[in-house]
């Protein structure tokens, strides 16, 4: 078999996974490589928590989960919860947490955008990933302060 048949392959056993198990791969530049990464977009505890062991057997570099997916995402104390069962079930794969703003293709909107920042910071204060994506369409020092805040608990950063 060759490259372009295995290549084919793969892509048709990952668009046969993302219609069933609800997760797509996508392609992140870190430091001018390639990383794979599954996004989980589970509405509930179960369905997020099934969705992270299908993905974890899969081996990607990194799982990202839509926060925004999350039907329990401005009550804290279960994202909290929820977050920690993840770590649990991915172990050594990074987690990047998103909060996609329906504006930008998102599921949930929030009240407002001291209710996205403030997300953010429990987001970051709890250290519920290994990495946080931030949109920049927000306050700039706000944003900023957001970045300084996860770079000093050593997690990583991706602007949208």
């Amino acid at each position: 078999m060759n490259r372009n048949e295995i290549a084919t392959i793969i892509y048709v056993a990952i668009f046969y996974l993302e219609k069933i198990m609800k997760f797509t791969e996508n392609q992140i530049l870190i430091n001018d490589q390639n990383i794979s990464v599954l996004i989980n977009t589970g509405t509930n505890e179960a369905d997020i928590l099934n969705q992270a062991e299908k993905i974890k057997k899969l081996q990607p570099e990194m799982m990202e989960w839509r926060i925004d997916y999350f039907e329990d995402v401005i009550l804290m104390n279960r994202l909290i919860e929820v977050a920690n069962k993840l770590k649990d079930i991915m172990k050594e794969i990074p987690i990047l947490i998103t909060f996609r703003s329906q504006k930008f293709g998102g599921k949930t909107e929030l009240d407002s955008e001291d209710a996205y920042l403030n997300l953010l910071k429990i987001t970051i204060d709890f250290g519920l990933g290994n990495a946080i994506d931030i949109e920049q369409d927000h306050v700039s020092d706000r944003v900023n302060a957001l970045i300084q805040d996860a770079k000093n608990k050593g997690l990583g950063v991706v602007l949208s």
